[in-house]
């Protein structure tokens, strides 16, 4: 079956009059969903095999772009400290109670520190991280500015980056709906969550965003539960629930470029006008 054609519309989420209380009911719902339907594992499953590539006995250090909550910086410093690698963290987001909230979440952890920062414009010198990390972020961008928040990553990170996303498809857009009527209580996740399925983009059109960006050795990753990746490092190993869609560099995809369809111009789209 084809996936839906994807639209352009702000989100809840976009605006910036949420009060504080609400926007930490948000960011947990959206950390459960990254815990439990696969954003974690995905993150792990693609630093291993980027760190691999990392020198040796020096802190490595990360930055997370649209840090949300903060949670896969906290996540990764678990994981660093089980295993006995240095870490620092960067979490960036410039929402200022997304900020405030993730500030509150790290406090007592000292590998991570939480900055306002907009994506385009962040204060780093080139190759001053690691590795850099995008999650569930590209959806809210145009074609054009995907593109940009690509070479962003690209240029900010000396072994790869790794932008985490879901995949735009009806089993997707159905399970959101389900997971609005049923588990989400927040009235941000509740509206935003399907949305952001139709925003998302599918496979192909990932591979001709990476053709697009010609970056070397951007590659798309498909993973369960509709999610995918599109990460520039070294090459997947079997076995990690991972499989390689795509590479970019090369010429021009012959996929289609998604066409956005009823934006509903700069106001927010609640699910029922979307669907009206």
């Amino acid at each position: 079956m084809p996936a839906p054609d994807r639209i352009e519309a702000i989100e809840l989420m976009d605006l910036r009059d949420h009060s504080l209380e609400e926007m930490e009911g948000c960011l947990r719902e959206l950390e459960w969903v990254n815990r439990y339907l696969g954003g974690h594992r995905l993150v792990l499953a693609h630093l291993r095999r980027l760190l691999a590539r990392a020198p040796g006995g020096q802190t490595v250090r990360i930055l997370d772009v649209a840090t949300g909550g903060a949670d896969v910086p906290r996540l990764i410093v678990a994981w660093a400290r089980r295993r006995g690698i240095r870490v620092h963290v960067t979490g960036v987001d410039i929402s200022p109670p997304v900020v405030a909230v993730a500030h509150r979440w790290t406090r007592d952890i000292p590998e991570i520190a939480v900055l306002r920062a907009d994506a385009f414009a962040l204060p780093f010198a080139d190759r001053a991280f690691d590795v850099c990390h995008l999650g569930l972020t590209l959806h809210h961008f145009s074609w054009e500015d995907s593109l940009r928040i690509l070479h962003v990553l690209h240029r900010l990170s000396r072994t790869g980056f790794i932008v985490n996303d879901l995949r735009r498809c009806w089993s997707a857009y159905a399970g959101s709906l389900a997971l609005a009527r049923t588990v989400f209580r927040n009235r941000l996740t509740r509206n935003d969550g399907p949305i952001s399925i139709m925003r998302s983009y599918t496979l192909d059109e990932a591979r001709a965003l990476a053709a697009d960006a010609g970056i070397p050795g951007l590659r798309v990753h498909a993973h369960p539960l509709f999610r995918m990746a599109l990460v520039r490092g070294p090459a997947p190993v079997d076995g990690d629930g991972t499989r390689t869609e795509a590479s970019g560099g090369g010429r021009h995809s012959p996929q289609r470029r998604p066409d956005a369809h009823d934006g509903r111009g700069d106001a927010a789209v609640t699910m029922e006008e979307w669907r009206s």
